[in-house]
């Protein structure tokens, strides 16, 4: 992959999950400290100033209007799959739903614009919550594992 493609499969990856960090109407500090104990950014390749520019495009396009919903607009419907129709990767989508679940928790309350779309993502990409559970699992087990955690 070239550096353009590389950088456009980040950029996809990192909006979906900020979308699912806008879907509350805003950027919390705690989801955004979330994401920065799991190195999610790394993870996704893009910095920490890109994700929070491509969060703030998403809470501009759909993000207040999700806080306000219960359930999902056409429109909405419409934007959201576009952002998922870019990521093809299984083991990405994965990885982005267990980092949409710590991060949408993050604050102790799941609103119905983030359970709206994150429903909605596990969905669309067939991925069932059992899934994500042993993602996140692998995940502690393997940060036990590493010698200095």
């Amino acid at each position: 992959m070239t550096d353009q493609t590389t950088q456009r499969a980040a950029d996809a990856s990192a909006r979906v999950l900020a979308l699912m960090v806008a879907a509350n109407g805003h950027i919390d500090p705690r989801e955004m400290e979330t994401l920065d104990e799991l190195d999610a950014f790394a993870l996704l390749g893009v910095s920490r100033t890109r994700f929070v520019a491509l969060a703030r495009d998403c809470l501009q396009e759909v993000g207040l209007r999700l806080s306000e919903c219960s359930w999902l607009r056409t429109q909405d419907v419409e934007y959201v799959d576009h952002l998922l129709e870019a990521v093809t990767d299984p083991q990405q989508r994965l990885l982005l739903c267990r980092l949409a679940a710590a991060a949408i928790t993050a604050d102790g309350q799941v609103c119905s614009g983030e359970r709206l779309v994150y429903d909605h993502v596990l969905a669309r990409w067939h991925i069932d919550r059992s899934m994500v559970t042993e993602a996140i699992l692998q995940h502690v087990e393997r940060r036990r594992e590493r010698p200095g955690s």
